[in-house]
């Protein structure tokens, strides 16, 4: 499955709570809904439980941890490691046209990541990250994201549009989509991939039912660069992905 995370983290801090070095936690879980674009693959879902620790240095969000080592004292900038799991690629089984290829694994990617406040509210998030160890053999690469965001608030209510472009290297490409010479066949040639740029466009939205409760839900569209949709096992022009959480604030 091509679920790389749970999208922007809901904050935990009240509005009128100014201590950024207090740490927040909350417990919830999050259901992850996507349109595979891979051949034979329909719509899949996976269920994740969702834990957050939040305060001015961490912020662990589900599948990802930022250590925000570096930055001002309100963190309205900062730079520091990401640690994340990405559930990325396939298994055999999954689908007929996948017959005779090994599976695909998603796992622990590492990098940095990086955050700032621009003006009129847009936060502009960029990060680097690659795989933290080979799989049968082959490296799973690398890839890079660009992202800006607005939030809007309307009472209980807050919604963060954002548009994004993501970086795949090219082991990444070869690794999640090429098709490799034992694994050819007349119906699925063997492919080598190259790197790829990808935009992405999304929308959270998150209600705070009370106090100590949140629900959201997050909408993304990654559209496939063509070096990604040339490959035999895609057969879209995309991957439309909805999340829908809850959140339970204990501290």
């Amino acid at each position: 499955m091509l679920l790389t995370g749970l999208g922007p983290a809901p904050a935990l801090a009240n509005d009128n709570d100014d201590d950024d070095s207090r740490t927040r936690y909350s417990i919830g879980a999050a259901l992850l809904l996507a349109k595979e674009g891979y051949r034979g693959v329909g719509s899949e879902s996976m269920l994740i439980p969702g834990v957050a620790i939040q305060n001015k240095w961490v912020n662990l969000y589900g599948p990802q941890l930022d250590l925000r080592l570096i930055g001002n004292d309100k963190r309205s900038w900062w730079i520091g490691p990401r640690i994340e799991y990405r559930f990325d690629g396939y298994e055999k089984s999954d689908s007929p046209f996948f017959t005779g290829m090994a599976d695909r694994k998603g796992g622990l990617f590492y990098g940095l990541a990086g955050s700032v406040e621009l003006v009129n509210g847009l936060e502009l998030e960029a990060d680097f990250v690659r795989a933290g160890s080979k799989e049968a053999g082959f490296s799973r690469g690398a890839v890079a994201s660009l992202q800006l965001s607005r939030a809007y608030s309307h009472g209980a209510w807050v919604f963060v549009p954002r548009i994004g472009l993501e970086y795949q290297s090219s082991r990444y490409v070869d690794y999640y989509y090429g098709v490799r010479l034992g694994e050819a066949t007349a119906a699925r040639p063997a492919f080598v991939g190259k790197s790829s740029w990808s935009p992405e466009f999304g929308l959270l939205v998150r209600y705070r039912a009370s106090p100590r409760q949140f629900v959201f839900a997050n909408l993304n569209y990654e559209r496939y660069a063509k070096e990604i949709r040339n490959s035999p096992l895609i057969n879209a022009s995309g991957i439309p992905q909805l999340i829908l959480g809850y959140q339970y604030v204990l501290d």
